[in-house]
């Protein structure tokens, strides 16, 4: 399985928003992903067979009706619509798609409107579904405007039954935030953050494939654990301080590695937790946060409990630098 690069992150102060062209994308970022469905309407021309087209912005990811939906199959030249409200426009240049099988729907192309007529295709068609459970598109190069209106439109091919539709993230740039995103957030870090770990990589892997921004499952783009590992510990040096309140872990199956926390320091060798403990992996995207004003160059993931399993392909770890 091969993936599209994705990008992220967010600065929560508030001040004169720059040009557009300044205001980085991110996943974090207002209606980017999780519990988004107080903010935004999704509609569709599908018919699904179980679960309710919002739960495509739950936040939820498990395979039932509750957290996701599906289509019935046969279906062509359908839409899913999503409306940010009045007077609020989006930059989206990007988005996550999560599914449970790697069955696909068909081709389908990403638009956006202000009116809800007169849509503008963004980037290029593309094969929604297929291939892989986390798909990513991404259109950087072809939109600067904010539009109210997204919609994703199938132009050929059919639905399929099979997979649980889980969760859209998108990736948007807000000039109304008019953040400068850290380079240590997303994208190919290796050159920034030197990674460590004390567990043992199979498959020919390297811990620092975490951030190198390839999402690809094999040991080029990812990592991977030795089943069965107990009380490891993944470093990351940022090679200075900063305030981390939150990262994304990323892998291809919902797999668990047992009981985590994260730490801060900055001398490596006095380290202060950060947030309660968490189980790491169980889902495809997983988004952890947590309060903290306090800027540390060190970061560290540490087992506290369980072991390991080699079966996900370990993507990528984005952090919420604030």
């Amino acid at each position: 399985m091969t993936f599209p690069f994705p990008t992220m992150i967010v600065n929560p102060f508030v001040f004169t928003p720059p040009p557009p062209a300044s205001a980085m994308p991110s996943y974090w970022n207002a209606g980017g992903l999780g519990d988004r469905t107080s903010s935004i309407t999704v509609t569709t021309t599908a018919t699904l067979g179980g679960g309710t087209i919002n739960n495509l912005i739950d936040g939820g990811f498990a395979a039932n009706s509750t957290d996701a939906c599906w289509f019935n199959s046969g279906q062509t030249l359908r839409e899913v619509k999503f409306d940010f409200g009045a007077g609020v426009q989006k930059i989206i240049d990007g988005f996550r798609w999560v599914q449970d099988t790697h069955s696909d729907h068909g081709t389908w192309v990403f638009e956006g409107s202000n009116d809800d007529s007169t849509y503008t295709t963004i980037g290029s068609s593309f094969a929604l579904g297929g291939g892989g459970i986390v798909k990513y598109f991404f259109f950087s190069a072809t939109n600067t405007t904010a539009y109210r209106y997204y919609k994703l439109r199938q132009i050929a091919g059919a639905t399929a039954s099979g997979p649980w539709l889980k969760e859209i993230q998108f990736r948007i740039a807000d000039p109304a935030i008019g953040e400068v995103r850290d380079a240590l957030v997303d994208g190919d870090r290796t050159s920034l953050i030197t990674t460590t770990t004390t567990a043992t990589m199979t498959l020919g892997t390297h811990i620092d494939n975490l951030v190198d921004g390839l999402f690809t499952a094999d040991a080029n783009g990812a990592a991977a654990f030795t089943s069965g590992e107990s009380s490891r510990e993944i470093k990351f040096d940022l090679g200075s301080g900063k305030i981390l309140t939150g990262f994304l872990w990323l892998q291809d199956t919902e797999l668990t590695h047992g009981t985590w926390v994260i730490e801060g320091s900055n001398d490596d060798s006095t380290y202060t937790g950060l947030g309660s403990s968490f189980t790491l992996g169980g889902a495809v995207i997983q988004q952890q946060t947590w309060s903290n004003s306090t800027a540390y160059r060190y970061h560290k993931l540490r087992q506290t409990s369980g072991t390991t399993n080699t079966s996900p392909w370990l993507y990528e770890i984005e952090f919420r630098i604030t």
